[in-house]
């Protein structure tokens, strides 16, 4: 049985949840009434969110089928705040990074964070795999 290697699978959990914000974070201007409120509060109050935003519109608007799942998955989790974000835009980070609402919105939290731990942790666990050792023959 071939052995699992822990920077392998920590360099595909972070593709995967960058991949996963990077979509879902893109479509946050595409949502109606509250996308232009929760974008405005990132740049001013949440520097990752705001980088997710950054990268994900350009795929989003690329692909309007992500867009939408992005979206889907916004509404799902956002909903409940989203009169709250309306009637004042400047809370918008404050409730969407605040206390959870649904299991969509803790899922979304939880993405949102990984890559930064993942990151470090891929790096060191790459750093420290081991190395093949010869024994015998000539050096490459």
């Amino acid at each position: 049985m071939k052995k699992i290697k822990g920077w392998a699978v920590a360099l595909g959990m972070l593709v995967l949840t960058l991949a996963f914000d990077l979509v879902v974070w893109g479509a946050v201007p595409s949502l109606p009434h509250v996308g232009e409120h929760i974008a405005a509060s990132a740049r001013r109050e949440a520097p990752l969110a705001a980088t997710y935003i950054f990268l994900g519109r350009p795929i989003d608007d690329a692909v309007p089928t992500l867009r939408g799942y992005g979206a889907g998955w916004l509404e799902q989790a956002w909903s409940e705040g989203f009169a709250r974000i309306a009637e004042d835009g400047r809370v918008a980070m404050d409730l969407v990074t605040g206390s959870t609402w649904n299991a969509a919105h803790r899922w979304i939290k939880l993405a949102y964070w990984a890559p930064p731990v993942l990151l470090p942790v891929f790096l060191v666990l790459w750093a420290r795999r081991p190395r093949q050792i010869r024994m015998m023959g000539a050096r490459r």
